[in-house]
């Protein structure tokens, strides 16, 4: 339709010139017209979009704040939006591993007391017995034969304090390493 207008105002005299542009400007004005009010709309429409978008980003990462790790936020397209979404989907997904390590520490460390609780208190108890045992005797072999097991059973508790005491350093990162090559 251009090209056809612009054969004919190029071709055409003064005259055909001049109606054309009577009859153009003002089929161009009503055009404008028309089209003014569907360009705001789409633009209306873009920025409502964008801005839902926006708002269910941020619903998503208050939720996330507020500890619902399992949240997944879901934004339609593949803009930035949708970019800013999946970022802070995969940070949710590694806070959630983090959460799942930490969790599984914290088992094994509450097994690893309840273990070390038992193995202490067994040579405890031998100790208490042992030493109840020696303050009513009176024959001289009996007497050595609960000081060897209480010695035994001292050395246990040693043996034990000291890998504690190893593990506790060891699970803290204070405990030193030496590298060293070995012949296997």
């Amino acid at each position: 339709l251009f090209q056809f207008v612009k054969n004919v105002y190029d071709s055409g005299g003064v005259g055909v010139k001049t109606v054309l542009i009577v009859i153009g400007y003002p089929l161009l004005i009503a055009i404008t017209f028309f089209m003014f009010p569907i360009t705001i709309g789409l633009a209306a429409w873009f920025a409502f979009k964008h801005v839902k978008s926006f708002l269910d980003i941020k619903e998503g990462v208050e939720r996330i704040k507020d500890g619902d790790i399992q949240h997944s936020i879901s934004v339609d397209g593949n803009g930035e939006f949708a970019n800013l979404a999946a970022n802070i989907n995969s940070i949710t997904d590694g806070l959630k591993k983090a959460v799942d390590s930490e969790l599984k520490s914290e088992r094994l460390k509450t097994e690893l007391i309840t273990n070390v609780s038992h193995d202490i208190r067994t040579p405890l108890t031998s100790f208490i017995t042992y030493v109840d045992l020696l303050k009513n005797e009176k024959d001289p072999s009996k007497v050595e034969e609960y000081i060897e097991v209480l010695d035994q059973k001292s050395k246990r508790l040693k043996i034990l304090t000291d890998a504690l005491f190893d593990a506790a350093k060891a699970s803290s990162g204070n405990i030193p390493v030496t590298l060293e090559k070995i012949d296997i």
